[in-house]
C-alpha cells in the first residue's frame, strides 16, 4: 500500500468514525464495515487514478473525485453529529442554501473543519500524484473492490434496501387503489371546502423545543423540570403521543400538529423547493379553520422565520403576523442580547406577554403561538436570566431548565391577566429531542414520548389513548369549542370517543406511501398546476374597469377601493379551459358581507352573462372562496366582481389552478 493511500484511508476514515460514534444506535460490526468500506474505496480510487496517464486528466479527475467524496464523507458525518442516523428526510429536507446561510453563527466551526479537512485531502493527492508507481492489480479487480465497498457502506447498504422494497411493493397511483375505511383516512380531507362558527376560546399555543417527556422523569432528572410538572397536575396530559415519519424535527412537528398529515410528501415535487412555496397549501389546517371564525392570529419565534420554510408556510396558513427574529430583535431593550439561533426563550416570552395584552385588549378571539428555542440541540443555549439546574452539570439539561422556569413564570403572568379566563393553553413538543449532550444520560429503555399538557379546558379523555402530532389540530378545536365541518387527513378528535381507535397503522409503510400521495398529489399545488398567479403576475395586464380607485399592487396582493355597487375587475387572456377542470382561490378582506361573483365566457356566448356567472357569499373580515369551472368555460378573459358595496377591498392572493 502506498503512501498516498494510507495517508488518504486514514483521513477518510475519520469523519465515519466519528459519525458511528454518535450513532443513537452504536454497534461495534456496524463501525467496523464502514471503516472496511472506507479503505477499500479510497484505496481503488487511489489506484484507479494512478493507472492514468500524468498530467491534466488524471489532476482534474483526482481533484474532481475526492472532492464528492469528501463531502460525502462528511455530509454524513453531520447527519450522526446532528441526528444520530445516516440520511433521511428530516436531513435532505434541510439540505439547502438558505440553511446553510441560517445556521452559519451555529455551526461555523464544523463548516471551517471541513474546508480545512478537505484542503489536507487535496494537498495529500496534489503531492504524491507524480510519486506513486502504477497499481499492479488489473482495473477489472479494483471495480470489484469498489463495488464491495459501496456494499459494506452501511448506509449506502440499508438505502438501497429500502429503495429495493419500495420499488417492489405495491405504489400509490390513484385514489382508487386506497381503501379508505381499513387506512383510517378521512377522504374528505381532499377538498377544503369548509366553515367555522362560534365565538371560541382564546389559544396560546406552545411549542416546545425538543423537550419530551423523558425530561420531567423524578426518578431519571430530579428537580429538572418543577414548574411543568406542577403544570401537569393542573391539566390534561396525553401520556402516549408518538412521534412518526415526517414529524421528527421542528417544521415536521408544526405541520402535523397545525395540519392533520405528517410532513411527507413524493420527491417528484422538487425536493425542498415545493416546501418553501406550496406545500399543503389546499389542506385545511388549524390556522386556516380559526380564520374563519375570525381568530387574530400570531406567531411569535426566536429564530429566522427562512429556516426550513417557517415563515412562508405559517403566513400561507393565515396567521395575521409572523414574527421571526429580524421582527422580534428590533423590539428588545438590547438588540444585541441574541443566542445563535436568534432570541433568547426569557426575550421571546416577555415579548409573547406583551402580545397575549394587546390581543386580549382588542376584544377578539385570539390565536397566539409560540415557539422556544434555547433546548436546541446538540448543546442547548439558555438564557442570562436563569439559575443552572443543579443536579447534573450539562448545557441541555440547564436549558431545559431554563425553559422551564420561563414557561411557569408566563403562563403564571397570563393568569393574572382577566382574558386567562377564557384562554386554553396548550404546551407541545414539536419533536422528540435530537440528538444533544444529554442522550448518555437517558435510559436505555426508555418509552420516548412527545410532552403534551392543556391547561384551563373544560375537555378531557384518557391520557392513554393512542395519539399523534395529527390529532393535535381536531382535538385543540374541541376544546376551543369551535363550530365547523373541516376534515383532517390523518388527524382524529382525541375527545370523541367514537373515533378513538386503539388499531392505527402508524407504523405500516404503505400507510405512510398513501399519506405521500394524496399530500404530494391533492393537498399541494404543484407549479405546473398553476395557470394564473395574481402574485407574480403582470399587473398592467390586469383592467379595473369600473367603480375601482386607488389600486395598490404589492408582494402581498392587490389594495383598491370601491366607489360604487358594481366594481369589476378583468383578468389578462389566458388558454382555454374545457380540457380540465380548474379552480380559482380566492382569499380577500371586504368590509361589509356581501358577495362574489365570477363571470366567464363559453364558446357559444361571448358576453358577460348571468346564466355565465358563480357567487360566492362574503363575510366582513378575511374570506377564502373557491370557485370551479368544471369545462364550462371557453376562451377568453375572467371578470371578477370582489362585492356589492362600496368601500376598501384587499385581495391577499388569487390563483387559477388545475
Amino acid at each position: 500500500m502506498k503512501p498516498m493511500q494510507i495517508i488518504l484511508i486514514c483521513l477518510f476514515s475519520l469523519p465515519v468514525f466519528l459519525a458511528h460514534n454518535y450513532s443513537l444506535d452504536p454497534s461495534a460490526i456496524t463501525t467496523i464495515s464502514a471503516l472496511i468500506s472506507v479503505s477499500l474505496l479510497v484505496y481503488c480510487v487511489c489506484a484507479l487514478l494512478i493507472n492514468l496517464r500524468p498530467g491534466a486528466i488524471r489532476n482534474t479527475l483526482g481533484l474532481a473525485t475526492f472532492s464528492v467524496l469528501a463531502i460525502y464523507f462528511y455530509a454524513q458525518f453531520l447527519s450522526y453529529y446532528l441526528q444520530g442516523s445516516y440520511f433521511n428526510q428530516q436531513f435532505f429536507f434541510h439540505s439547502n442554501f438558505t440553511t446553510l446561510i441560517e445556521t452559519w453563527s451555529v455551526y461555523y466551526p464544523l463548516a471551517l473543519l471541513f474546508i480545512g479537512w478537505a484542503i489536507c485531502i487535496c494537498v495529500v493527492f496534489l503531492y504524491f500524484r507524480n510519486r506513486v508507481l502504477r497499481s499492479k492489480y488489473s482495473n477489472e479487480l479494483l471495480a470489484l473492490l469498489l463495488v464491495s465497498a459501496l456494499v459494506l457502506d452501511p448506509g449506502i447498504r440499508d438505502a438501497g434496501r429500502v429503495k429495493i422494497r419500495s420499488m417492489t411493493s405495491p405504489g400509490i397511483e390513484s385514489l382508487q387503489q386506497i381503501d379508505w375505511e381499513q387506512s383510517g383516512l378521512d377522504r374528505n380531507a381532499l377538498e377544503n371546502f369548509y366553515e367555522a362558527t362560534g365565538v371560541g376560546k382564546n389559544l396560546v399555543l406552545v411549542f416546545l423545543e425538543g423537550l419530551e417527556t423523558v425530561y420531567m422523569e423524578e426518578s431519571i432528572f430530579p428537580g429538572l423540570t418543577p414548574n411543568l410538572n406542577a403544570l401537569n397536575a393542573q391539566g390534561w396530559q396525553l401520556n402516549n403521543l408518538n412521534q412518526i415519519e415526517g414529524t421528527g424535527w421542528t417544521m415536521g412537528g408544526i405541520v402535523a400538529t397545525l395540519c392533520g398529515t405528517p410532513l411527507v410528501y413524493e420527491s417528484s415535487l422538487g425536493g425542498n423547493n415545493i416546501l418553501f412555496t406550496r406545500f399543503l397549501d389546499k389542506a385545511a389546517c388549524l390556522p386556516d379553520i380559526l380564520r374563519q371564525a375570525d381568530y387574530q392570529q400570531v406567531f411569535m419565534g426566536g429564530a429566522s422565520l427562512d429556516f426550513a420554510g417557517k415563515g412562508d408556510f405559517l403566513k400561507q396558513h393565515s396567521y395575521d403576523q409572523v414574527l421571526g427574529r429580524a421582527a422580534l430583535r428590533r423590539q428588545l431593550p438590547d438588540s444585541s442580547y441574541l443566542g445563535a439561533w436568534g432570541l433568547f426563550d426569557d426575550s421571546l416570552f416577555a415579548l409573547a406577554l406583551q402580545q397575549y395584552r394587546r390581543l386580549a385588549a382588542e376584544g377578539k378571539p385570539f390565536n397566539l403561538t409560540l415557539l422556544t428555542v434555547d433546548t436546541h440541540h446538540p448543546g442547548g443555549e439558555p438564557s442570562s436570566s436563569c439559575s443552572p439546574y443543579a443536579g447534573i452539570d450539562n448545557s441541555i439539561l440547564h436549558a431545559v431548565h431554563c425553559t422551564d422556569y420561563l414557561v411557569g413564570n408566563f403562563i403564571e403572568q397570563l393568569k393574572q391577566h382577566p382574558a386567562y379566563e377564557d384562554t386554553v393553553v396548550v404546551m407541545v413538543s414539536d419533536h422528540l429531542a435530537l440528538r444533544n449532550n444529554a442522550f448518555s444520560l437517558f435510559p436505555k429503555d426508555y418509552e420516548r414520548r412527545l410532552y403534551f399538557n392543556v391547561l384551563n379546558s373544560d375537555h378531557q379523555a384518557s391520557s392513554q389513548v393512542l395519539a399523534t402530532p395529527m390529532d393535535l389540530a381536531p382535538t385543540i378545536l374541541k376544546m376551543l369549542d369551535i363550530t365547523h365541518d373541516a376534515s383532517f387527513l390523518v388527524g382524529i378528535d382525541l375527545l370523541d370517543a367514537d373515533v378513538q381507535r386503539s388499531d392505527r397503522n402508524i407504523d405500516d409503510p404503505r400507510w405512510e406511501n398513501i399519506i405521500r400521495y394524496i399530500n404530494s398529489n391533492y393537498l399541494t399545488t404543484t407549479e405546473n398546476e398553476v395557470l394564473y398567479s395574481l402574485n407574480r403576475a403582470n399587473w398592467d395586464e390586469i383592467d379595473f374597469v369600473n367603480h375601482v380607485e386607488n389600486v395598490e399592487f404589492s408582494q402581498n396582493g392587490v389594495k383598491f377601493n370601491a366607489t360604487g355597487n358594481d366594481p369589476y375587475f378583468i383578468l389578462p387572456e389566458l388558454p382555454s379551459f374545457q380540457q380540465k377542470d380548474f379552480r380559482i382561490y380566492i382569499t380577500i378582506d371586504v368590509e361589509q358581507a356581501s358577495a362574489i361573483a365570477l363571470y366567464y365566457l363559453t364558446d357559444e356566448d361571448k358576453g358577460y352573462s348571468e346564466a355565465n356567472k358563480l357567487t360566492r357569499q362574503t363575510e366582513a373580515g378575511t374570506n377564502q372562496l373557491v370557485f370551479s369551472l368544471n369545462r364550462r368555460a371557453g376562451q377568453g378573459r375572467l371578470r371578477i366582481d370582489p362585492g356589492l358595496n362600496s368601500g376598501k377591498y384587499f385581495i391577499r392572493s388569487l390563483e387559477i389552478r388545475s
